[in-house]
């Protein structure tokens, strides 16, 4: 993947960037969701970060700890550790 700045400019105090965003097509089939997936990650995109224990009450343990898994090797999330669970969020 290759991103450039095609323009950037200050309005009201924002540094507003005009991006290109080149995938190659090759790279495409490794976000290729599943279901659960799809439903996971939409649901960490509505609410900014959830607990992995929270994904686990809603989707299943073992169906959630998979789904993670998967998400975070296609680099989609990212998981930290927080006390005794972890707090998932989109990258």
């Amino acid at each position: 993947m290759r991103v450039r700045i095609l323009k950037e400019e200050c309005e009201n105090g924002k540094l507003v960037l005009l991006l290109r965003v080149e995938i190659e097509i090759n790279s495409l089939h490794k976000h290729e969701l599943g279901e659960l997936e799809r439903q996971i990650l939409d649901f960490i995109l509505d609410n900014d970060e959830v607990t992995q224990s929270e994904l686990s009450r809603l989707f299943g343990r073992a169906q959630a700890c998979r789904a993670i898994k998967n998400l975070e090797n296609m680099g989609l999330i990212q998981r930290e550790r927080k006390g005794r669970t972890y707090v998932v969020r989109v990258v």
